[in-house]
């Protein structure tokens, strides 16, 4: 048998791993410099009529590449036309704020970027063109809330913010004049406390955003808004049905409050557009009167979780993570970090088992979320997620210290900055030599006392590009088995999981006890994106659940694509380099390999964090300790990446060049698609059978093989790898 042994010297696939897996975060570009514009006091403008909605709509590249904010205006007139024909339909103002995009599809805003309109059962009226405005600025949002509730009096009044949301952390809206510059919480705080509905409650707030749809966002909202609408989940591109409008007059429940009905009929229409589709949806329906107490119960229990156990519970959480429901990070390039509110529970109630208050948080949630529609789930989501950082995230430091301006639970937050000390901790996983044995498997041992560190094991793939050293992940296999002893053990296949003739790149982001599910790179009619499959008893052989643009700075992608006929795609596969090491000795192959392995996809170690967190983090304060866990807690490598990732979103791709079949000896090197992708052969999809996942066949001497392994702290590591002869592997 000839045996060749490589390893990975240079992390990039771990640190694009860690962004596609759940790292790129996803924060709102805030802090730029105010506008200064100037907050009025305004005068009625029409007659005070039974309700007023406002409708803020920040377009950015949705409406400037897409047309989607001036698609759900022609669907808010069509059902205010629709409406009008009722004899009894209530008096309603429709106000709009429309700015953030670089170009209109609209034709009233042909030419005008900026402006404020009326929508009646008759099309637009009252439209006031204005010089263009940060739509990322508190007082542009304090100005507008002035505006329509001082000009359109009512009984009645509801807010809807419309763009991007990237979560508690990310915030909402991206203005494209403005550097995509959003609000953040605390942003969204202020601007309402500074309007004339400064001492009074919205009857709602709805968010046609992403993500929006957690407990800090309802914290947020807490004597701000009476009913809260908003998605624990990425909203496609379509966003709300507006049909929900024909419904404000007699069909709404006259035994409800207004603000609840408008808020059941908006998730009735949300369930009723997207019930047939396979990407997971969800929208929720929070009563903010149940707050408080839910808020009481939620403090109290996380507070009195004793200091001793706090350990215990980060490990937890960290070997749970890919067994937690999550929402956002494993469809899109980047990842707000949010994970249903009762996943966390659980794991606490492992840790630290109090029935009678988990029973209180649940019966509160049940108050709370008064309302809600999901599907595509492979558990019960509760209608609420939760900030939890990872520890695969480059920009956890980042991500912090905006969670910290939120003002949420401050026994959640010490708790958070606690696990972020021990995620940002040094670890890492022994390993001795890989063997290629004559039955067909690869093995290699790991130190026993490392096993129970490990959360994830997976065969590695990988194929030669060129004689320069270079190559790319052809796919990872879960079907590892873990000894006791911490022998690792697996056979490489002879086909592996792919369309139209080509091996997809998979890489697995959930693992449950009845579901599957993975993502892989590629490339969607040019763009780079991130393409979903999930596996259940229902879909052995796999199914595709969506395709999300990868790589977003600023917000999470509205943008979910389903595959359709005329669709091109184009697998990519992640890139590293390798170097030979055949004529080391074995124990310094070891040594070399652990320490750069560890070293350079890690970060250097991180001393003080790591002796001050074996004194215990007791109070979860901002020291310099932290700060520096903080700043060290991902490497160059991931710096390198999110560079690298949104300056790759992009790019256009390159056109293919014949079919390789995967065999190592056909690969050329002028194929990347970046230094970190290279690229299979563009398909289209032609009938809907082209959609369906299939075994494909590997073939061809050259192949390597190893291991990645992740820890509780998300980290990634490579094994040492090894090349088998095809007579010995079959393969």
């Amino acid at each position: 048998m000839d045996e060749k042994r490589k390893r990975v010297t240079a992390p990039r696939i771990a640190a694009a791993l860690s962004a596609l897996l759940a790292g790129a975060a996803l924060y709102t570009v805030s802090g730029s410099e105010r506008q200064g514009i100037q907050v009025k006091e305004y005068t009625e403008a029409a007659e005070a009529a039974d309700s007023t909605i406002m409708v803020y709509m920040n377009g950015s590249d949705l409406e400037g590449d897409y047309g989607a904010a001036t698609a759900d205006l022609r669907e808010m007139m069509d059902a205010l036309r629709t409406a009008g024909q009722e004899e009894n339909f209530p008096s309603l103002h429709v106000v709009v704020e429309a700015g953030g995009s670089t170009r209109w599809e609209l034709d009233e805003m042909d030419g005008v970027p900026y402006a404020r309109f009326s929508l009646t059962e008759d099309g637009i009226s009252s439209m006031e063109p204005m010089e263009i405005r940060n739509m990322g600025d508190a007082d542009t949002l304090t100005d507008f809330v002035n505006y329509g509730v001082q000009s359109y009096p009512a009984n009645h009044y509801g807010l809807i913010l419309w763009n991007h949301g990237g979560g508690p952390v990310g915030g909402y809206g991206s203005d494209s004049h403005f550097d995509g510059d959003g609000l953040s919480l605390e942003e969204i705080r202020a601007a309402l406390d500074h309007s004339v509905m400064a001492d009074k409650a919205f009857d709602f707030v709805a968010f046609d955003a992403c993500l929006m749809g957690s407990v800090e966002i309802a914290d947020c909202m807490e004597g701000r808004a009476g009913y809260v609408i908003a998605s624990p989940e990425l909203e496609p591109q379509d966003g709300y049905d507006y049909s929900w409008m024909t419904a404000l007059g007699d069909n709404l429940p006259s035994d409800m409050e207004w603000g609840e009905a408008v808020g059941r009929s908006m998730v009735e229409t949300y369930d009723a557009y997207y019930a047939s589709g396979t990407a997971p949806v969800a929208m929720s329906l929070l009563d903010m009167k149940e707050y408080p107490a839910f808020h009481e119960v939620f403090h109290q229990y996380v507070d009195g979780i004793p200091q001793e156990l706090r350990e215990e519970l980060y490990r937890e959480l960290g070997k749970d993570r890919m067994k937690m429901l999550a929402f956002g990070s494993r469809q899109a390039g980047g990842s707000p970090e949010l994970v249903d509110v009762l996943e966390f529970l659980d794991a606490c109630q492992s840790v630290y088992p109090d029935e009678s208050a988990f029973q209180t948080l649940k019966e509160g949630m049940g108050k709370l979320v008064t309302d809600q529609w999901a599907k595509g789930y492979p558990g019960n989501p509760s209608g609420l997620t939760i900030y939890l950082p990872s520890g695969s995230n480059p920009y956890l430091s980042e991500d912090l210290e905006t969670y910290d301006t939120i003002g949420f639970c401050s026994a959640y937050r010490q708790l958070t900055d606690g696990y972020a000390v021990y995620l940002a901790r040094e670890s890492g996983v022994e390993w001795g030599n890989i063997n290629a044995h004559k039955d067909g498997t690869v093995e290699i041992s790991i130190a026993p006392e490392d096993v129970s560190d490990v959360t994830g094991a997976y065969l590695a793939v990988f194929c030669p590009v060129g004689d320069d050293g270079n190559y790319y992940l052809l796919c990872t296999d879960s079907d590892v088995d873990i000894g006791v002893d911490g022998t690792l053990r697996a056979a490489p296949e002879n086909s592996y999981m792919g369309m139209k003739g080509q091996v997809l790149c998979l890489i697995e982001t959930m693992n449950l006890d009845a579901y599957t599910e993975y993502m892989a790179p590629v490339l969607y009619n040019g763009e780079l994106c991130t393409m979903r499959i999930g596996f259940d008893e229902e879909h052995e052989d796999g199914q595709v659940l969506s395709v999300t643009p990868a790589g977003q700075t600023s917000e999470a992608a509205k943008q979910i694509y389903e595959l359709k006929e005329g669709d091109r795609v184009t697998p990519l596969y992640l890139v590293e380099h390798m170097e030979d090491v055949e004529e080391e000795p074995v124990d310094g192959a070891k040594d070399r390999a652990k320490d750069e392995a560890k070293d350079e996809a890690k970060n250097e170690a991180k001393d003080g964090g790591k002796n001050e967190t074996k004194n215990g983090v007791q109070n979860g304060a901002k020291d310099e300790t932290i700060d520096e866990a903080r700043d060290e807690t991902k490497n160059e490598a991931g710096d390198e990446t999110k560079d690298e990732i949104r300056d790759e979103t992009g790019n256009t791709a390159k056109s293919s060049y014949g079919e390789t079949d995967h065999n190592p000896d056909q690969i050329t090197e002028d194929r990347y698609y970046t230094d970190s992708y290279y690229m299979g052969t563009e398909f289209y999809i032609e009938e809907p059978d082209d959609m369906l996942l299939e075994t494909v066949p590997v073939s061809g001497d050259g192949y390597f093989y190893g291991f990645m392994l992740m820890d509780v702290r998300q980290n990634i590591y490579y094994t040492d790898f090894t090349g088998i002869e095809t007579e010995d592997t079959g393969s």
